[in-house]
Formats: C-alpha cells, sequence, structure tokens
C-alpha cells in the first residue's frame, strides 16, 4: 500500500472534485490539497521509518501553516475560479511524487514513543490507507457508472449519493489520518475538518 499514491488520488480524486463545495466554506482548496499531501507524505515517512527502510531521525516535511481565518462565506462562486483552482489542486496533489530529502532543521522528527504506542499507530495508519484506497476505488466504479448518463449532473439520484458517501468516507479517514500523524509527530494538517463538511454538500 503506497500511501504517496493513494494521496495522489486523493487530491485528484475527491479534494479537486470537492473544489466549489470547499469554496462554499469559505476556505481555500489549495490549501486544503497542501494539508492532505502532508498527511500522506508524513504518514510515507512514518512506515518507512518503521519498516526500518529509513533512519529514525528522518524527518517529515512541517505542516502547512493554519489559515489566519476564513474569510466570509462568497455569495456567489465563479465557475472559471473554480475551474482554476481545481486545476491548482490537482497540481499541487501530483507534487506528492516528488519526495524529496528534508534536512532535519527543515522538517518535523517522529516523537520517542514506546513500542506499543508505534506499534498501534502503523497498525491504525495502515488499517485507514486500506480503508481510503476500498472507498477510492468505489468512488471510481460509480463515477464510471456516472460517465454513462453523461457526468455526475445527469446521473440518477442513487449514483450521485454513492459518490457523496464515498467521498464523505475518504474524507472522514483523511482527518483520522491526519490525527495518527499528530500523534507521530506532534504536529498535524490545519483545516482539514472543511473536507468533511464539503464532502456532505
Amino acid at each position: 500500500m503506497d500511501p504517496i499514491s493513494i494521496g495522489i488520488t486523493v487530491g485528484t480524486a475527491v479534494v479537486s472534485h470537492l473544489t466549489k463545495a470547499i469554496m462554499k466554506k469559505a476556505a481555500d482548496p489549495e490549501k486544503v490539497a497542501n494539508g492532505v499531501n502532508w498527511v500522506f507524505s508524513a504518514v510515507s515517512n512514518f512506515l518507512k521509518i518503521r519498516k526500518k527502510e529509513q533512519g529514525v531521525n528522518t524527518p517529515a516535511p512541517l505542516p502547512p501553516e493554519p489559515e489566519a481565518e476564513h474569510g466570509e462565506l462568497p455569495a456567489e462562486i465563479d465557475d472559471l475560479e473554480v475551474e482554476a483552482k481545481s486545476t491548482a489542486v490537482n497540481a499541487i496533489a501530483k507534487k506528492l511524487e516528488q519526495e524529496e530529502a528534508i534536512p532535519l532543521e527543515k522538517g518535523v522528527p517522529l516523537l520517542d514513543l514506546k513500542d506499543f504506542e508505534m506499534d498501534q499507530l502503523a497498525s491504525e495508519t495502515e488499517s485507514l490507507l486500506k480503508q481510503i484506497s476500498t472507498y477510492l476505488n468505489n468512488l471510481h466504479f460509480e463515477e464510471e457508472k456516472a460517465a454513462q448518463f453523461g457526468g455526475v449532473t445527469f446521473a440518477p439520484p442513487i449514483v450521485m449519493n454513492t459518490i457523496r458517501i464515498q467521498q464523505q468516507e475518504v474524507a472522514k479517514r483523511v482527518v483520522r489520518l491526519n490525527q495518527c500523524m499528530q500523534k507521530a509527530y506532534g504536529v498535524a494538517a490545519p483545516d482539514l475538518e472543511v473536507l468533511i463538511a464539503a464532502s456532505q454538500n
């Protein structure tokens, strides 16, 4: 289970598709995408350390800074702006492929946790990755169904609802992965709860 490829798919298949809904919550989809990237980059680093593929002092990147404050809810959202933001989110997600070694002073090291705690975290992290992968496969299957009707907009309500449920389930598990990484590194990506709210629209 490769956290990086799963993270790219979450960015391109979920965050990108929720761009308009995220904007409706007065949040910036690009900042959300950067937060999602951080989560999967941290997971990748954590699991490589657990598998002894890299040293225990190998740092994860620093998470993005939180937004100072969400702005006012927009009265209207321009479709061209949504398209531009969605394109930017896709580009951010694909940057996950370019994993680079991070100098210790520019990253965040793993906390010194007991073996038992590390085992529990690793087990929960791997379980969440498997669940996310399953929901992403389901989402892809439902989107293929929707394409037969000319896209999500024209798909029957049952297909649209199933797509929304898969997006929600992915969003919930990304937030839980973020919480796991907070236990592992003492820091977390900010504002990811907006993904859950956006997926419920």
